[in-house]
């Protein structure tokens, strides 16, 4: 399956940004374009813990929701995109995949214990099977902890809200992507880099790394790992183009300077926004690192 087939059809016409500082809410309008509200977090409203989002505080995050669902007037049906470190994102291959759904589930179960430090009875897994190849079966699997999701879940449902996708912001920034050549979508956000290569819109490398302190040269060399092994071991030597999604603004120059080394990596090409904001000083708050990803779900490059 390709990013662009993560949600079903027609997009929603809301979507959501949850992190541990802010939450925002964008509505798709008539003539393209777009609403957005967005407000402060109080501090303990989520807790992280070692695979990601392990607890929702429903009482502090309920009156926020509310609030910024009455303020956008937004549907009752939406999508939520969360920080990329709050869920796991693993690209699995198998020589042969179980045709039963319930095989399926056991074989990937027996594969997470060995890398991640949780209990897999208590995470909630979504598998989506890659398109066959010559080689072995890739399973693109999303892993997070079931308790914190269903407690997501339950608090937009008390505000009449009903979640049709949960979604990383390395995967909603990846759709977004309008490229069929392989293409390197590097997001960053605070304590988690995500580096996803899609190659005909199809995850072909998934590797995230926490990061201590943003540092560049932790950054970079993982940069370095990545392409050496889009070049050697899947052979891409030309074409390779970026995105970069980054919250923390130092890091803007350093991978504008770091991508013009790279002979061979090109930006991608940024095309004309179907769907726009109506006026500037929301986005300007709320940074594109948070709202390019909701707008990509809502504009249909993810789904």
């Amino acid at each position: 399956m390709k990013i662009t087939e993560l949600l079903t059809s027609p997009p929603p016409a809301t979507g959501w940004s949850l992190d541990t500082a802010m939450a925002a809410v964008v509505r798709r309008q008539a003539k393209a374009g777009l609403r957005c509200a967005a407000v402060e977090v109080p501090d303990a409203t989520f807790e992280i813990g070692p695979v990601g989002l392990q607890a929702v505080d429903q009482d502090k995050l309920r009156p926020i929701l509310t609030r910024l669902q009455q303020e956008v007037e937004g549907s009752k049906r939406a999508a939520v995109v969360l920080p990329s470190g709050w869920l796991r994102a693993h690209l699995i291959e198998f020589e042969e995949l179980p045709r039963r759904q319930a095989d399926l589930h056991e074989v990937v179960i027996w594969r997470l214990k060995k890398l991640l430090p949780v209990a897999p009875a208590s995470l909630r897994l979504a598998t989506v099977p890659q398109p066959a190849t010559d080689g072995p079966r890739r399973l693109l699997v999303m892993v997070g902890v079931e308790r914190a999701l269903a407690d997501l879940e339950a608090v937009f449902e008390s505000v009449g809200v009903s979640l049709g996708i949960i979604i990383p912001r390395a995967f909603a920034v990846a759709g977004g992507a309008k490229t069929a050549g392989p293409v390197l979508n590097i997001q960053q956000e605070d304590g988690f880099l995500s580096l996803v290569l899609l190659i005909d819109d199809v995850p072909h490398v998934v590797r995230t790394k926490l990061l201590a302190g943003n540092d560049w040269p932790v950054i970079e060399r993982e940069l370095m790992m990545t392409i050496g092994f889009i070049v050697d071991r899947l052979g891409v030597v030309d074409g390779l183009s970026a995105t970069i999604s980054v919250e923390d603004p130092e890091l803007v120059d350093r991978l504008d300077h770091w991508m013009s080394s790279m002979p061979d990596l090109s930006p991608v090409e940024a095309s004309a926004p179907s769907l726009v904001f109506e006026g500037t000083a929301v986005r300007e708050r709320v940074r594109p690192f948070r709202l390019d990803p909701v707008v990509n779900v809502l504009s249909g490059g993810v789904r």
